[in-house]
């Protein structure tokens, strides 16, 4: 049965893959497939240090592998005489808005579009009548998918028709931590972005393609930061309470806020690793801090948030619901910390956290 499992920040999610590879028949034939490039050179630095580099485990881009499986080798069952170069990553405005056929999906030196690689991808697959995906089962036993929440759109697509293979097919992933996109116009399954791709997992496990298995353990964050971090997300989604495995104890431990003018003195003493959730973000002056996004994969001992006006309506009253964008962005946000997160605000009496005065 295929396996979908799905763990918290600081679950273990991606060293669940290398322990998998690490236990499995050694003439397995094996893929790893993630999303971004630091991905993939943390798999690949994992397998090294683990010595399962000799046991057939290949490690690919989602790029790569949609490109080297899907594309390269069945394009002519599309477009005869197309050329396949290479890929055009797309980020920003989609250059084929406009376009139809061949130049929905190449540039003008045969490069494919990012954005719509999903799409040509799985026509590609109906008009090969399954050769693709019997050339995949002919090449590999299991296919592993790390960060799995990251696909949308067709990807997912592509994942279903895996999914309805011999092909073993194990995905990990957080989908509380769905603020990357494989592709940010591909318009298909729209209803499952973000938080809601949680849906569409389970609709698979419903019918039978892979069964769903949560593990709801941190080894990061203390309780009291992982508490809070549940408590950002939409109810009704009824994602699990996590336990924290990290015991550790410092002087400074769990969520504060901290007014504006004593800022400077919370960063000399504790030297938390600031974020914003935009570079437009509001922080002090002569100071610097990490967008959101770009904090994902991160693990630090302390974590200093400047908020969104949105994040602090909430820490006020949880009634002022966040879209489930922000709520994503602020949960990885706050699930970098070990030990500690506080958060800038103007006037620390208006919240029920605990506020940090310098001594």
């Amino acid at each position: 049965m295929n396996r979908v499992i799905f763990a918290p920040a600081g679950g273990r999610k991606t060293q669940s893959i290398i322990d998998l590879c690490q236990m499995g028949v050694s003439d397995k034939r094996r893929l790893i497939v993630t999303f971004t490039t630091t991905g993939q050179n943390v798999i690949e630095q994992r397998l090294w240090n683990c010595n399962c580099t000799s046991s057939k485990v290949e490690v690919q881009g989602w790029y790569s592998f949609l490109l080297n499986n899907f594309i390269r080798p069945y394009i002519y069952d599309l477009f005869p005489g197309q050329s396949v170069s290479g890929l055009h990553f797309v980020d920003g405005e989609d250059p084929t808005l406009y376009k139809k056929g061949v130049k929905r999906y190449f540039d003008r030196t045969d490069k494919v579009y990012s954005n719509n690689i999903g799409k040509l991808a799985k026509e590609i697959s109906l008009a090969s009548n399954g050769a693709c995906l019997d050339r995949l089962h002919g090449i590999y036993d299991t296919i592993y998918f790390d960060e799995v929440q990251d696909l949308v759109g067709n990807d997912l697509e592509i994942l279903e028709m895996l999914l309805r293979t011999n092909i073993e097919i194990i995905a990990v992933g957080d989908v509380r931590q769905s603020i990357l996109r494989t592709s940010r116009t591909d318009r298909k399954n729209n209803t499952y972005n973000g938080l809601q791709k949680i849906v569409w997992f389970r609709q698979m496990e419903a019918i039978g393609l892979c069964k769903i298995e949560e593990i709801n353990t941190t080894w990061r964050c203390n309780q009291k930061i992982i508490d809070f971090a549940d408590s950002v997300l939409p109810k009704d989604l009824k994602f699990p309470s996590t336990n924290s495995m990290q015991k550790m104890e410092t002087d400074h431990d769990g969520i504060f806020v901290v007014e504006w003018s004593n800022v400077k003195d919370y960063l000399m003493k504790y030297n938390p690793e600031p974020y914003r959730h935009s570079v437009k973000s509001k922080i002090i002056d002569g100071g610097w801090a990490i967008n959101f996004g770009l904090s994902k994969g991160k693990t630090v001992p302390r974590v200093l948030i400047y908020p969104t006006e949105p994040i602090k309506k909430f820490l006020k009253n949880q009634d002022n619901k966040l879209t489930e964008q922000s709520a994503s962005m602020l949960y990885v946000a706050i699930t970098r910390a070990i030990h500690s997160v506080a958060i800038v605000v103007d006037k620390p009496s208006e919240y029920s956290i605990t506020e940090w005065k310098p001594d």
